[in-house]
C-alpha cells in the first residue's frame, strides 16, 4: 500500500507555474503504455477547457513556453489541457534539433497524426466525465494545426477550434514549398522537389519500415502525406478559424488561400479564414520581431464573438 500511495503522490505531482497549478496525469492506451497530461488550473471554477496542441518537434509540450506564456490567452479564463505524444515525457530536455539524436524510440515508431488524436480523444473523454467544463476549445499551430482539425472533424462536442500555419490541402505541397524557399537555384530546387516526390511516393506504396526522417518515423510520413485537409475540413461544423502568416516558408501560403477560397465558395461559413501578410510559421514579422501576442488578442476577439464575452457567465 506504501508503494501504491507513492505512486499515487508521483501521478498527481503539482507543480506551480504562472500562478496556476499544473497537475501531470496518466491515462492508458489498449497497448498498456501510459499517455501522460497536463491540466493548467485556475483556483477558482472554471467551465471552459482550452486543449493546447504543439507542433512536430520531438519535445515535452510542457517545454514549449509560448504555451503559458501567450497561448494560453486565447481565453485566459479557461483551464488549459495539455497532452504528450507518444514516447514522451516531461523529463526530455528541451531541443531545436528536429533530427536530435535522444528523441525515444518510441516515438519514431509510434507518433502519428492518428496516434496524437486517439489520445486526445481518450484524454478528453476523461476530463469531460464529471461534466465540470461546458465549453471546450481547441487550438493548434503547424502539426498541432492539422491535428486540432482532424480533432473536431471526429468528435461532437468541440464548441471552438483556431488552427494556424497549418498548411494546405495536402502535406506535399507544403513540403515542396518549404523547399523553394531554401535555394535560389531553380535547377536545385526541381532537384530535390523530386526526390523528395520520390520518397513520398516510396512511402505511401510501400509496407511499414525503419525510417527516421526530419525527427519521424514511417507512420507520421505516411499519414501526413495522406490526409487531405480539404477532406477534413469539411466534416467540421463547429465555429473554425484558420490563421496563416505571408511569410510562412515551412508551408505555402498559397496552398492555405487555394483551400480557404474553395470552402468560400462553398459557402461553408462556420470557417473563417484570417491571413497575415507580414507573419512567418512563428508569427514574426519581417523584423523578426514576435507579433504572437497581437495575434492571439485577435482570436480572442473571434472567439469572443462565437462563444459570448467570458466575463457574462464567469464571475471571475
Amino acid at each position: 500500500m506504501k508503494i501504491r500511495a507513492i505512486f499515487l503522490l508521483l501521478l498527481f505531482l503539482t507543480l506551480t507555474s504562472n500562478a496556476e497549478d499544473i497537475t501531470t496525469r496518466t491515462a492508458n492506451r489498449d497497448d498498456g503504455s501510459p499517455i501522460s497530461y497536463y491540466l493548467a488550473q485556475h483556483s477558482h471554477d472554471v467551465d471552459t477547457l482550452l486543449l493546447i496542441l504543439q507542433g512536430s518537434d520531438c519535445n515535452s509540450v510542457l517545454n514549449i513556453d509560448s504555451i503559458l506564456s501567450d497561448y494560453k490567452d486565447v481565453w485566459p479564463e479557461a483551464d488549459v489541457l495539455l497532452v504528450e505524444k507518444y514516447g514522451i515525457y516531461r523529463k526530455l530536455k528541451y531541443s531545436t534539433d528536429p533530427a536530435r539524436k535522444d528523441c525515444p524510440a518510441q516515438y519514431l515508431e509510434k507518433d502519428s497524426p492518428a496516434q496524437r488524436v486517439a489520445d486526445i480523444k481518450v484524454v478528453l473523454d476523461i476530463v469531460r466525465k464529471d461534466g465540470k467544463y461546458k465549453k471546450i476549445i481547441l487550438l493548434g499551430g503547424s502539426e498541432g494545426a492539422v491535428i486540432a482539425n482532424l480533432v473536431t472533424a471526429d468528435v461532437d462536442f468541440i464548441d471552438a477550434t483556431i488552427s494556424f500555419n497549418g498548411g494546405g490541402r495536402w502535406f506535399i505541397d507544403d513540403v515542396s514549398h518549404s523547399i523553394a524557399t531554401k535555394h535560389k537555384n531553380p535547377e536545385a530546387v526541381r532537384k530535390e522537389v523530386d526526390d523528395f516526390k520520390g520518397f513520398a511516393e516510396h512511402v505511401l506504396n510501400s509496407k511499414p519500415f525503419e525510417l527516421d526522417v526530419s525527427g519521424h518515423g514511417y507512420h507520421w510520413w505516411q499519414q501526413m502525406l495522406s490526409i487531405d485537409q480539404l477532406d477534413t475540413l469539411k466534416k467540421i461544423k463547429s465555429p473554425l478559424l484558420v490563421v496563416q502568416g505571408g511569410r510562412d516558408t515551412a508551408i505555402s501560403p498559397q496552398k492555405t488561400d487555394e483551400l480557404m477560397q474553395h470552402f468560400k465558395e462553398l459557402g461553408k461559413n462556420n470557417i473563417e479564414y484570417r491571413r497575415y501578410e507580414e507573419l512567418d510559421h512563428g508569427l514574426k514579422n519581417s523584423d523578426g520581431k514576435s507579433q504572437r501576442k497581437e495575434v492571439v488578442k485577435d482570436m480572442n476577439i473571434w472567439l469572443q464573438s462565437k462563444l459570448g464575452d467570458p466575463k457574462k457567465f464567469n464571475p471571475h
